[in-house]
């Protein structure tokens, strides 16, 4: 597997689908797709590119169809057949439950640096959503793309007539307020800690399926497997970064939480991180920095939500450790962006 972050190609056809049916000259389709080109690699049976070149995809994409809630609209018509052995078994799924914690245990085997879950609080289903690479910014339409899938697969049991009881987005609206109230019919957050899709929990018992469910849970144990093959085979230092990235803001990320999950002592993890040239300490302060960086461009947090988001005791702790990797204060940082030209890629819609 590619050591850096990367995603199945297949994942392409869907907003490919929809700009065409949007009237996009196959033109223009064709000159987003060449930039990807050179990030193709294979990955056995399956056909990868690099995550970061996606997402760049989707932010293009979006601008050349020419609403913000592109991602959405493009997670909701995604055909999961197209993501092969993966898609196939998820739609074989016997209930709702059962599909999204494939989708949750097996991730890896589509996409990796990235993070999916499924909890149940008070009555309600949360599915999370992350990007774990805080360098692949900025991520709005894949965040949103994501959570249009997982809701379309919900709407496959629940019918025509469900919503969501909330989502939240770790990024800025992109689009009217009324614009989101139409297309994703719930309450949305944005500038959150992750990207959430809300609903209630008894839908996860509702049936997707009727085919056999021991041939299923034997195809998902595979997936699972293979994706658990995938992240051990990962660099250490990616694995701890990943790690690091995931406990930030939940009091998980401190060296011997890092060291468990990686499932290395701390001794041993210092060690093979030495060997390779690095160590837990320089790693969390860089991830610290890149989702500084990130939390900065979104203008409803305050320094101090900041500080608190990344662990740092106070706020003054936050400004000295980011002026000393940053050179400048994080709101200077922050005026600096706001004021500088934002590249094509990046602009907002």
């Amino acid at each position: 597997m590619p050591k850096d972050a990367s995603i199945v190609a297949s994942s392409l056809a869907g907003p490919c689908a929809l700009l065409h049916q949007a009237g996009v000259a196959l033109a223009d389709i064709e000159a987003l797709l060449t930039a990807l080109r050179d990030d193709m690699r294979s990955d056995g049976a399956e056909a990868m590119i690099s995550l970061s070149s996606f997402v760049t995809f989707l932010q293009s994409a979006a601008r050349q169809h020419g609403n913000g809630l592109f991602g959405w609209l493009a997670g909701r018509d995604f055909d999961l057949a197209l993501l092969g052995p993966f898609g196939e078994t998820v739609l074989a799924a016997p209930d709702v439950r059962s599909a999204i914690r494939l989708f949750c245990n097996a991730f890896a085997v589509i996409q990796s640096d990235s993070v999916m879950t499924l909890d149940v609080r008070d009555g309600e289903a949360v599915v999370t959503y992350r990007i774990l690479n805080p360098r692949i910014w900025p991520r709005a339409q894949d965040a949103e793309f994501t959570l249009g899938i997982i809701a379309a697969l919900i709407e496959r049991a629940a019918g025509p007539g469900w919503r969501p009881s909330s989502i939240s987005t770790e990024h800025l609206p992109h689009a009217s307020e009324d614009s989101y109230g139409s297309e994703m019919r719930c309450r949305v957050v944005h500038g959150a800690m992750e990207n959430t899709l809300r609903f209630p929990a008894r839908l996860l018992t509702l049936p997707l399926a009727a085919k056999d469910r021991t041939e299923f849970h034997g195809r998902a144990d595979v997936l699972v497997s293979n994706a658990r093959m995938r992240d051990r085979s990962l660099p250490l230092p990616l694995r701890v970064r990943n790690e690091i990235v995931r406990g930030i803001g939940h009091g998980t990320c401190g060296e011997a939480d890092v060291a468990r999950a990686v499932g290395l002592s701390e001794r041993s993890m210092r060690r093979h991180l030495s060997a390779a040239g690095n160590s837990y300490s320089v790693i969390l302060n860089t991830c610290r920095e890149d989702m500084a960086r990130n939390l900065l461009s979104v203008g409803t947090l305050t320094i101090e939500e900041i500080a608190t988001r990344l662990d740092y005791s106070d706020r003054s702790a936050f400004e000295r450790s980011f002026r000393r990797t940053a050179g400048t204060t994080p709101a200077r940082f922050r005026q600096l962006i706001c004021d500088m030209p934002v590249p094509a890629a990046a602009a907002p819609l």
